[in-house]
């Protein structure tokens, strides 16, 4: 077996830290920060053309850094 690249080590990284925050769960890095995801409800903006819509509710992900 071969030691993993860098590379590797950063796509089951990323792989991972995916699927818990799909499942709502937070990621903790120690040292980095936390990476979470946040609900954002619809609202009501206004286009350049003065017209205004609703932007619908999503969820976003968010990345707090570990204060030093």
């Amino acid at each position: 077996m071969s030691t993993p690249s860098a590379e590797d080590i950063i796509k089951a990284f990323v792989r991972v830290t995916r699927k818990k925050l799909e499942n709502g769960e937070t990621v903790q890095v120690p040292g980095f920060g936390t990476f979470s995801v946040e609900h954002r409800p619809s609202e009501q903006k206004e286009g350049p053309d003065g017209d205004s819509y609703m932007k619908p509710p999503r969820d976003v992900v968010t990345f707090e850094p570990e204060q030093q």
